[in-house]
């Protein structure tokens, strides 16, 4: 008997992602290739480098890679920080606290360490806070990686 195999796009609104079952434990894949989106988190995790990923996966336009991350930082925004216009006048909070996002950045500015951060609020997790600063360090590494295109 002949297997055959499916090939589905996923909800991304411009099918930069697929998702295809011969691949079955790989997760999405960028669209007209053979390589997981969960390569490209890899990458950027370990060695902090879009080119890199890039050069070793040639398939993969950069446009895609960008997209990728973008929709990424999105969805992981969500789970650490959150904006409500009934509380604190929209001003954007630790998700599940009063507390403001700005706090944290403030305190790093003033030359403050995390763990005084931490002291001086916990409400906010250790696993929260160390997302958002990776959010942030994700955001503008991609703003970065535009404007180097440009």
């Amino acid at each position: 008997m002949a297997q055959t195999t499916k090939s589905a796009t996923l909800a991304t609104g411009d099918g930069v992602v697929q998702s295809d079952e011969k691949f079955a434990g790989n997760g999405p894949m960028f669209e007209g290739t053979d390589v997981p989106t969960q390569r490209l988190f890899d990458y950027m995790e370990k060695w902090r480098n879009l080119y890199l990923f890039l050069d070793h996966f040639p398939s993969v336009s950069r446009e895609q890679a960008l997209d990728a991350l973008k929709k990424n930082a999105h969805r992981e925004t969500s789970r650490v920080v959150h904006s409500d216009a009934e509380m604190m006048s929209g001003a954007p909070v630790f998700t599940g606290t009063r507390l403001l996002l700005r706090n944290l950045f403030d305190y790093l500015a003033d030359g403050q360490n995390l763990e005084v951060f931490l002291d001086d609020f916990p409400s906010a997790s250790r696993e929260q806070t160390v997302q958002a600063l990776h959010l942030a360090r994700e955001v503008l590494e991609g703003i970065a990686y535009e404007n180097a295109s440009r």
